[in-house]
């Protein structure tokens, strides 16, 4: 593949991206999408579906994480998104116009990491082509216009993988004085990210676990390794910790996450789920019945300890379903797993309009086409994906998929993964066109 830099064959060193032209360009097409996009759909900006709003006006208000006032603590949602949205609000009011901002500069943010990430991985004649991928990829364009997480989500694991890549960078520092120091704080960088990315969502927690496994490849001696993932581990520890603390405070219990879990897990594992799967004749499983019944039989106090009870009963019920039912457990696992990376849009209705359906299946047809590419850059890439800013994107993508076969799942929450097929859609694309050179 071409230098990271894709710089001249004469030039002594890899071009800074700051003086890369290709990187405005991108720059001022994703931020004419994403921002035409925003204000096109700005109506869509008001709603609130996961209370994200309210827990910001309440930071705002109530000085509080809260979902009421008087103030009951709350770990129902990751606190990092709201605490964004409670920050970049000079109105106090959080409105549609400063959400479509954060969401822009959130968007550009991405697109700018994939550009670095795809020429530190060597892809630098694709660079500009995966950070453009990226831009109009329809999943993010559609959570874009949100209040959820799906944006900020994307931008912390790309945000990761970038910091991953420039501590392999240590590689070619092994003779210096200053490694053991460097890999020090490289190391903190890839735990800051990677602790920013489980405060906006707890998926990335098992991510976290396994990054070990990469960041040992950054380095070739066993001191150095042990250093780095010191150094990382700790460093992740200490600012999980005081979420943790906070949360042993409120709930008596060291919750890691967030106490919506239970939840999450029980939406896919429960009796009503599991006859659907068997006999389900409607396009999408009508779940007003089944979250209805759970609240009447575990109504929410509007108090921190309910919150926790609830959590738990989920919890258990979820598990008792699967053990009842293994074989259809098992099988909603496999279903589950299609639905996470199916490529095409799951219909909402029986009577969608031909627009709609139109729309899913050119959705579905991009999908197909990335996923293929993708496919090809894996191949093509073979050995190279024990490097290390392969691997964390491997792990990344194996992580996810990983916990939603068991918890709740639809395309939206591969999000994160965006940037990683973008890339590695490139590299397939790359070895097709070296293949055809060579005919």
């Amino acid at each position: 593949m071409d230098s990271p830099s894709d710089a001249p064959a004469n030039s002594p060193r890899p071009t800074s991206m700051w003086y890369d032209r290709q990187w405005y360009a991108v720059l001022l097409i994703a931020l004419v999408i994403r921002g035409g996009m925003g204000y096109a759909q700005l109506d869509g900006l008001q709603d609130d579906p996961d209370s994200y709003r309210k827990l910001a006006r309440n930071i705002l208000w109530v000085h509080s994480f809260t979902y009421n006032d008087p103030a009951e603590p709350t770990a129902f949602r990751p606190p990092l998104y709201p605490l964004l949205l409670a920050i970049t609000s000079p109105s106090h009011e959080v409105r549609p116009g400063e959400v479509l901002a954060l969401h822009t500069v959130l968007g550009l943010i991405t697109v700018g990491l994939t550009f670095y990430w795809a020429r530190s991985l060597g892809l630098g004649r694709w660079r500009s082509l995966a950070a453009l991928l990226v831009t109009v990829d329809p999943i993010l364009l559609n959570q874009s216009t949100l209040v959820m997480t799906e944006t900020l989500a994307t931008c912390l694991a790309i945000l990761t993988l970038v910091a991953i890549s420039a501590m392999a960078a240590t590689a070619e520092e092994e003779n210096s004085e200053k490694i053991s120091s460097n890999l020090t704080i490289r190391a903190a960088n890839v735990a800051g990210a990677v602790a920013l990315a489980i405060y906006c969502r707890p998926t990335f927690l098992v991510w976290a676990a396994l990054l070990p496994l990469a960041i040992s490849l950054c380095v070739t001696t066993w001191r150095h390794r042990l250093i780095a993932v010191a150094s990382y581990s700790l460093m992740l520890i200490f600012l999980l910790v005081p979420w943790v603390a906070r949360n042993w405070l409120v709930f008596q219990a060291p919750v890691l996450g967030t106490t919506h879990g239970g939840h999450t897990l029980l939406w896919g594992n429960n009796d009503s789920f599991y006859e659907y799967l068997k006999s389900g004749t409607t396009p999408t499983w009508d779940n007003e019945a089944f979250h209805n019944g759970f609240n009447e039989r575990h109504p929410y106090e509007h108090t921190s300890a309910s919150e926790l009870a609830r959590d738990r009963s989920a919890y258990a019920e979820a598990i008792e379903s699967m053990q009842a039912n293994p074989a259809m457990a098992a099988y909603s696992c496999l279903v589950r797993l299609t639905m996470f990376w199916r490529p095409l849009p799951h219909a909402l209705s029986a009577e969608e309009s031909p627009k709609v359906t139109a729309l899913r299946y050119a959705i579905g047809t991009w999908y197909v086409v990335q996923f293929t590419l993708a496919i090809a850059g894996l191949i093509a890439l073979g050995p190279k994906l024990a490097k290390p800013g392969w691997l964390a994107a491997i792990l990344l993508m194996a992580s996810f998929t990983l916990v939603h076969l068991f918890f709740w799942s639809n395309m939206r929450m591969r999000s994160p993964l965006v940037p990683i097929l973008a890339v590695l859609a490139c590299a397939g694309i790359d070895w097709l066109f070296r293949a055809l050179r060579k005919r």
